[in-house]
């Protein structure tokens, strides 16, 4: 009896032990991300959850961390060898950076896997010298200006279609107390959008690829690039943004919040604002609308033209990984599944890349948003995303300056176009 019950005991303890070494031998993959508010944070911790439950050989650790501190710790993993196995970037040259350096593994082996669900242009922005480093984890996202409507009906607005409308909503907000413009600029790229948006108008869709690949004569000393920083100048001077702009933090919602309270009238923001809108003010919803940035009279640029990506926010492997296969499968078999998809047409603020997005989107606002990408002339990638992060940087220092009124709107093209040459010597 003593026998079978020692006999028992150690049967135990070995499925304890094995059971314990199973558990162990589970490789870790870490990922990092700048979801730290919102619902895709919430959506990327419950498919974390769902993957470590399902799967035998892999758990992954998900760790948020705020936008601008996301970019120097990335950085600094990357250039000393630590780098997290899955990380989120934005295609374009702030990858293609540490594609260049061997520090982005490429996914071509589950590319047609992902094709099945993706539409094939949300992999171009992560695509270089016919290999893609990257898939998308967000959807079709493009920057408009939402507005209060109630305060809009108050005060007889309507949405304007041209520069000059768009001064005398401005006006008329300002002149009854209400901020024409909600913006929070400490993070720089907010206030980019604004630059952007102006040069496009003025110079046109090809202006900044002209200026970047010094084609037909172009530079960012192009008048367009002036006349924008003395536009932005002009808007700070009359009061149409938030005292203190520079000072005021994007990523704790301040911009939404002054919008959310109607101290202020406009945001010019992604369509992610609606997801967040979402979660943080639903009783506000019916009271917000979207259009697309006026045209400029006597400019270049057509107004169905679109800041925006295709993509938006993107996961790539790093090349030194232990556990590709793993963080493979995560991509793969987590991102962009079924539940995945309908949650960003359903309640992710977006409109999913994948074939067939319209089955999935049936919130007007996302339909809206689909509807003017369908209409866009051109589509351009956010400036930051889009240079390489050297010259990113310097170019949301120097907008940021502009805001600020401490630089003027031709030294800040002269710097845009000093750095340019000196990284093309």
């Amino acid at each position: 009896m003593k026998k079978q019950i020692i006999s028992v005991l150690l049967c135990l303890i070995l499925l304890t032990v094995t059971g314990l070494q199973m558990l162990a031998a589970k490789q870790k993959i870490v990922v990092w991300d700048i979801q730290t508010t919102g619902v895709l944070k919430d959506k990327i911790d419950s498919i974390v959850k769902e993957f470590n439950q399902k799967e035998k050989d892999y758990e992954i650790e998900v760790v948020h961390i705020q936008n601008d501190q996301y970019k120097t710790k990335i950085k600094v993993e990357m250039g000393g060898g630590n780098p997290p196995d899955i990380f989120h970037n934005w295609g374009g040259g702030w990858l293609k950076e540490f594609i260049d350096s061997g520090m982005v593994a490429p996914i071509d082996s589950i590319k047609n896997t992902l094709l099945k669900t993706y539409i094939p242009g949300s992999f171009d922005p992560a695509t270089f010298g016919g290999k893609t480093y990257a898939s998308a984890y967000s959807g079709l996202t493009g920057v408009y200006i939402f507005y209060r409507k109630d305060i809009f009906a108050k005060y007889r607005l309507k949405p304007p279609k041209t520069w000059k409308e768009l001064i005398k909503v401005c006006d008329t907000l300002k002149k009854n107390g209400i901020v024409p413009f909600s913006l929070a600029n400490k993070t720089k790229w907010t206030g980019s959008f604004y630059f952007m948006y102006i040069a496009d108008r003025l110079g046109g869709g090809d202006l900044f690829l002209n200026a970047l690949y010094r084609q037909k004569g172009v530079t960012f000393k192009d008048k367009a690039y002036i006349q924008a920083g003395k536009t932005i100048q002009d808007m700070v001077k009359k009061g149409y943004f938030p005292e203190g702009v520079n000072g005021l933090d994007e990523d704790s919602g301040v911009s939404r919040q002054l919008i959310y309270t109607g101290k202020a009238g406009m945001l010019l923001m992604g369509n992610w604002f609606l997801g967040n809108a979402k979660k943080e003010a639903p009783e506000l919803l019916s009271q917000i609308d979207f259009f697309n940035f006026p045209a400029v009279e006597g400019g270049k640029g057509d107004p169905s033209n679109l800041i925006g990506s295709p993509g938006q926010n993107y996961f790539s492997i790093s090349a030194n990984s232990k556990v590709k296969e793993g963080a493979m499968k995560f991509l793969t078999d987590y991102i962009m599944n079924q539940s995945y998809i309908e949650f960003l047409g359903a309640g992710g603020g977006y409109v999913p890349p994948v074939k067939n997005a319209s089955r999935y989107v049936s919130d007007p606002f996302l339909k809206k948003v689909a509807k003017t990408f369908e209409k866009a002339k051109h589509v351009q990638l956010y400036y930051d995303q889009f240079l390489s992060p050297e010259m990113a940087e310097v170019h949301k220092d120097v907008v940021q300056a502009l805001f600020g009124l401490s630089i003027t709107p031709e030294a800040a093209a002269a710097k845009h176009e000093e750095l340019l040459k000196e990284l093309k010597k």
